[in-house]
């Protein structure tokens, strides 16, 4: 059987699991993030430009999602 870890990091990121539709659309944005930047070896640069925005956008991301309480 192939599970999530034995695909290439690129693709980790998009294997398809049981959704939760509990959760708020910035906690399933955060785990998206966090899973792109898992699957690029924490390289932001690289995560940007997967998900679409510029590096600037992704830091303003990451630090919401490890400060939520900041503005």
């Amino acid at each position: 059987m192939i599970d999530v870890p034995d695909l290439p990091a690129l693709m980790r990121f998009s294997a398809t699991r049981q959704q939760d539709l509990t959760r708020t659309l910035a906690q399933v944005e955060a785990e998206y993030i966090r899973n792109v930047l898992a699957s690029v070896g924490g390289a932001r640069t690289k995560a940007a430009e997967i998900l679409g925005v510029d590096r600037k956008t992704l830091r303003e991301k990451l630090r919401k999602i490890e400060n939520p309480s900041s503005p």
